[in-house]
């Protein structure tokens, strides 16, 4: 197979987002001359139970203790992008040698180790904390890198960001899970500059929402810099009156006389993340009645594999299964849904932001969250997985489904051009690469051209990267494409060129039944609109959604959306496609559509 090395706009096309921006996760794969840029040594010294790293960002030292044995170098899969960040803000400055003991006093240094982080202490610029720091929080936030795909050391990322060739040095965690802990001048700096929404400026020269998750603040006495917010804060032996404030002002409140960093955390603080800027909370599987395991099988490595284990035997790959506790996986003949993160990304976010461990439990499947699937899975590998998922747990053969996010969405395609036989359903997100190309950049031979294979795709309208048809032409292939295996009545015949003339203007024409979806628990402003597009039987196979107000973002809506109309099919030993009657979960928001009937006819 030919290889084609990826350009600087397809690496474009498959970052990640984090908290509403773009990641830091930078690809080498891009098209450059130049020599790469020298990185300066780190400053680390070995403390006790750890190591700390010193980093200057913005006028600030910040000392990044880094706890060991830490679950971000032994746990089998990616931590990063779910990894909160324990920020801490005290009276004055922090070396070495202190950082390390109030790690251990706080108890935060066992949270950051078994949650796959650090504890990160910001200094001030002067021996105090003033005005001159205002800019501090936002910096140090926007310093942190969630990227699976970089390499870390001790909680530091250094990476060459691929816009500016300059070299770089990231804290590792997710900006959608940062807590901050505040104490002496650096809880009044605290209650000024970060009680609030708070806006960072990213590389790409747009502005990302890095809002805390929860805030504990410790004999707070002056709340005037105190705005409006959805932020949950504990106040440790502060004012009474000021407590008032809080409790007024945040999104939460809980008072406490004493210190508890752990409970706190489990109680309060770290229930909820950030996605977007909103505050979400974050699903607990054991308290939900879910199954979650960590697995790791050993596949063959065959010939379309781009990665770093091309030309090897074989190599792991490792997932997250989600099933109900209550689910007889061993004889349930139960359906299976593969979920593919985006580049840069991690099974664990891929898993809790699209909800799919949720909505299997309420429907009977076993969710497979496939870790690192990219870059190191082609599709032909995830079948052999499929097959030795098989041999552990009772699957129906013919209700098989897969949905991916960015390049997971780009891989859910690869499983339509290349595997169409072996699922009932795919629901790509948010990307797709050109018919015949698969994620790789791999031309791809034999793909699918008249297996019909029930498709429901979402793209964002909002979006800086190209999903739907308006945004690029390759997406006006894809559709085209698919309408011509999928045997669509409508032939489709837009063309990019000519898109300021379309009647709709981001699929090019109107499906022949359309509902809309707006969203009831999270993205309050975002509606999904669904076109169905009929074929030749006389079914509906084919959906093409948006999502307004959404950008480059994995919404869980838009998940449960996907099942309501993927689970009415299942696939027959002789490929064709087989419906049973559905109820949708999410109705459409005017009623009409609130079950498969248009398929019943």
């Amino acid at each position: 197979m030919k290889k084609r090395m990826m350009t600087i706009a397809a690496l474009l096309a498959i970052t990640t987002m984090t908290a509403g921006g773009f990641s830091t996760a930078v690809y080498a794969e891009a098209e450059t001359e130049e020599a790469p840029a020298e990185m300066p040594e780190l400053v680390s010294e070995e403390v006790d139970g750890g190591v700390v790293t010193t980093l200057t960002v913005g006028n600030n030292d910040v000392l990044v203790y880094h706890p060991t044995p830490n679950a971000n170098e032994t746990s089998e899969v990616k931590t990063t992008c779910t990894a909160p960040v324990f920020m801490y803000f005290g009276d004055g400055k922090f070396d070495a040698q202190t950082t390390a003991a109030k790690a251990q006093e706080s108890g935060l240094d066992k949270l950051a180790a078994e949650n796959g982080s650090s504890v990160v202490f910001v200094n001030p610029s002067e021996d105090t904390w003033t005005d001159a720091d205002a800019e501090a929080y936002g910096a140090v936030a926007q310093a942190i890198s969630d990227s699976s795909t970089d390499v870390s050391e001790n909680g530091i990322i250094q990476s060459i960001n691929f816009m500016t060739k300059e070299p770089t040095q990231s804290i590792v965690g997710t900006q959608s899970r940062i807590y901050i802990y505040a104490e002496g001048s650096g809880v009044d700096y605290i209650a000024a500059n970060a009680m609030k929404t708070v806006e960072a400026t990213t590389f790409w020269g747009g502005t990302v929402n890095v809002t805390p998750a929860g805030i504990t603040v410790i004999g707070l006495t002056n709340a005037e810099g105190v705005e409006e917010n959805d932020i949950p804060v504990v106040s440790i032996g502060g004012d009474e009156e000021v407590n008032k404030v809080l409790e007024e002002k945040c999104g939460s409140f809980q008072a406490e006389d004493t210190a508890d960093f752990a409970s706190e955390f489990s109680d309060v603080i770290g229930k909820n993340r950030r996605q977007a800027g909103v505050l979400l909370p974050i699903h607990d599987y054991a308290e939900e009645g879910i199954i979650e395991k960590v697995e790791t099988f050993t596949v063959k490595t065959i010939e379309d594999n781009g990665s770093e284990y091309a030309g090897t035997e074989e190599h792991p790959v490792s997932v997250l299964t989600y099933y109900a506790e209550d689910l007889d996986v061993e004889n349930g003949n139960v359906p299976l849904v593969f979920c593919f993160h985006g580049g840069g990304n991690t099974a664990l976010f891929e898993a809790q932001a699209t909800e799919w461990p949720e909505i299997g439990k309420e429907n009977g499947f076993i969710t497979v969250s496939v870790d690192l699937h990219y870059p190191n899975c082609s599709a032909g590998e995830i079948i052999e997985l499929l097959d030795q998922l098989k041999e552990e747990y009772s699957i129906d053969s013919s209700r098989i489904y897969a949905s991916g996010f960015s390049m997971g969405g780009c891989k859910s395609w690869d499983l339509f051009e290349q595997y169409p036989e072996v699922f009932a359903g795919l629901a790509p997100m948010d990307a797709t690469a050109e018919p015949g190309v698969d994620s790789y950049g791999n031309e791809v031979e034999n793909v699918n051209s008249d297996m019909i294979t029930p498709v429901f795709y979402v793209g964002g309208e909002t979006s800086p990267l190209p999903e739907l048809p308006c945004q690029d032409a390759k997406v006006v292939n894809r559709v085209a494409n698919l309408f011509d295996v999928n045997d669509v009545t409508t032939e489709y015949t837009c063309s990019f060129d000519d898109a300021a003339n379309w009647a709709n203007t981001i699929w090019g024409i109107d499906g022949d039944e359309v509902y809309q979806v707006t969203d009831q628990k999270a993205f309050l402003d975002s509606t999904l609109t669904v076109n169905m597009f009929k074929s030749e039987d006389g079914k509906y196979y084919t959906a093409l959604a948006s999502a307004s107000n959404q950008s480059h973002e994995v919404y869980a809506r838009n998940s449960w959306a996907a099942w309501d109309f993927l689970s009415q099919f299942s696939r027959n030993e002789d490929g064709s496609i087989e419906i049973s009657e559905v109820t949708y979960a999410l109705p459409s928001d005017d009623g009409e559509v609130t079950s498969n009937q248009y398929n019943l006819n």
